[in-house]
């Protein structure tokens, strides 16, 4: 169902309230303006820490606006804190659910998405969202529930076949039949033995194929037929959808997505392809053209993706600045100007980095990703008390909580808080799931916090813990960093701080 040929309930007649703190209108019209108020007090909630009365919030946005994938981040960012805060031993207060326990399929959405955060490596609950969503005619909501959902469903350690072949469906009724070919595909390998879906897996592909190629509305207007009637037109689409394109056919779509744009000002995917194509080319004067369309679009639309595209833009020139000055350096590596201007370069592109990224969280405080983003630009530059900040918040994102914590027990170290960073590599360390790459790094830094502290304090035992981890180490890869180098230092400094005085040359002392 269109979201926005909702019709009213037999409940109608209430408009939405004007105080924010209170719940969302059970009216069945869609407002996203009145949704963003709701968004708004949401994130000032989070800010606040007050992360339970922000979920609840966010779900009161949704209820007008519910295909906004941010606030679905919002959310479960929301959400994510609050368990955190409470050991994931408690769920929200009865009077959060009270909100969202009608009976419209609206409600049944908004209770499947918070009954899957509070449980959110429950493939179940995740599944159950994705059909409330898919149900709703939500596109954008779906996807990105979906993408979630299905990867839940196939890190279980028994995957369910009906779960997954539940994801299939949810992505079909999105229109992304490549999806749903990959996630059938899937529940065929949990059982080989289905031949009906084996069927539906052939019938999946042609539809992906059709679909990719517009058969599938041919016969009305504006589908394949017309689209062959218009030669130039079908000529564009086979061009654009090519990955390797010749210099001419891209000239040639550039100039047919400028002139889309002329006829159709404002239109914000015209605008996206259009800046797209100019970055392909690549031109000096395409790249400007694009980032000022950017800049423009953001200004006129007030989203603040666009603001983003053009920083990433800006980021991406920087760095191949740096790239090209680094090779240059490489060989030529006794020039002293080189060696200043690829030293300002980094400094410049380190520091453009830094102010973009803070302002993406400024406009999306309640995204961990985007903070644990910011606190390794901040780690960076070596304002390190500012990225501790960041990695706490990030910690509790399960996406990047090993890395935050990483960073963050590196943090607390560069600022020779030795006992905090131990007990943060420590507690990094119990995570389920990390990766050897990960554990290995994190029994290396905390060896060397552990080392910080037995020379700060004159600790026998944080030396021999350390002594333990070093040769660990160096037994499973004796080439890792400076291995040799520590583990040798290391039984310097324990057969000093074991000998007598603490290290003190006895004969060297008077009689």
């Amino acid at each position: 169902m269109a979201i926005f040929s909702w019709k009213k309930s037999d409940n109608d007649g209430k408009k939405p309230p004007t105080d924010v703190t209170t719940s969302a209108s059970p009216d069945g019209e869609f407002s996203p303006e009145k949704a963003e108020r709701f968004f708004q007090h949401a994130r000032s909630m989070f800010e606040a820490s007050n992360y339970e009365y922000s979920a609840q919030l966010w779900l009161s946005g949704l209820k007008l606006d519910p295909n906004n994938v941010a606030s679905l981040e919002g959310f479960f960012g929301a959400i994510a804190r609050f368990l955190d805060e409470s050991g994931g031993k408690k769920g929200v207060s009865k009077d959060v659910a009270k909100h969202f326990g009608g009976k419209g399929d609206v409600d049944r959405f908004l209770m499947s998405l918070l009954e899957w955060g509070q449980k959110p490596a429950d493939s179940t609950s995740a599944v159950r969202a994705s059909e409330a969503a898919s149900k709703l005619g939500l596109k954008q909501a779906t996807l990105w529930i979906t993408d979630r959902a299905f990867g839940l469903c196939v890190k279980d350690k028994k995957p369910r076949k009906d779960y997954i072949l539940k994801c299939a469906e949810a992505y079909s009724k999105a229109d992304s039949f490549e999806k749903a070919l990959v996630a059938s595909e899937q529940a065929l390998k949990v059982d080989p033995t289905d031949g009906e879906l084996a069927g539906k897996i052939r019938s999946l592909a042609a539809q992906a194929t059709m679909n990719k190629g517009g058969f599938d509305t041919a016969g009305q207007a504006g589908g394949f037929r017309a689209n062959i009637r218009d030669a130039d037109k079908q000529r564009q689409l086979e061009e654009g959808e090519r990955i390797v394109k010749t210099e001419e056919t891209v000239d040639r779509l550039i100039i047919a997505a400028a002139e889309e744009l002329g006829r159709r000002p404002g239109d914000l995917p015209t605008i996206e392809r259009y800046a797209k194509l100019l970055l392909e080319r690549a031109r000096p004067a395409d790249e400007e053209r694009a980032y000022q369309l950017y800049m423009q679009t953001h200004e006129q639309s007030t989203q603040f993706r666009f603001r983003e595209l053009a920083g990433d833009l800006r980021i991406r020139q920087s760095r191949r600045k740096v790239s090209e000055l680094k090779i240059m350096l490489e060989k030529s590596p006794d020039s002293d100007m080189l060696q200043r201007m690829f030293s300002q370069a980094d400094e410049e592109h380190n520091q453009l980095e830094l102010s973009e990224f803070k302002l993406r969280v400024a406009a999306y405080p309640s995204d961990l990703s985007r903070r644990f983003e910011l606190g390794r630009r901040l780690f960076a530059v070596g304002q390190f008390q500012d990225a501790i900040e960041q990695f706490q918040e990030s910690q509790h994102d399960p996406r990047n909580r090993a890395a935050s914590m990483l960073l963050l027990g590196q943090s607390f170290q560069k600022i020779s808080w030795n006992d905090e960073a131990i007990e943060t590599f420590r507690h990094a360390s119990d995570l389920k799931d990390l990766l050897p790459d990960s554990v290995m790094e994190l029994r290396y830094f905390l060896m060397i916090a552990l080392q910080a502290k037995a020379e700060t304090d004159s600790d026998v035992a944080c030396a021999e813990e350390a002594d333990r981890l070093a040769s660990m180490i160096a037994r499973q890869q004796m080439s890792y960093k400076d291995i040799r180098n520590r583990r040798e230092a290391i039984k310097t400094l324990l057969i000093k701080l074991r000998s007598p005085r603490g290290g003190t040359d006895t004969a060297a002392q008077p009689a």
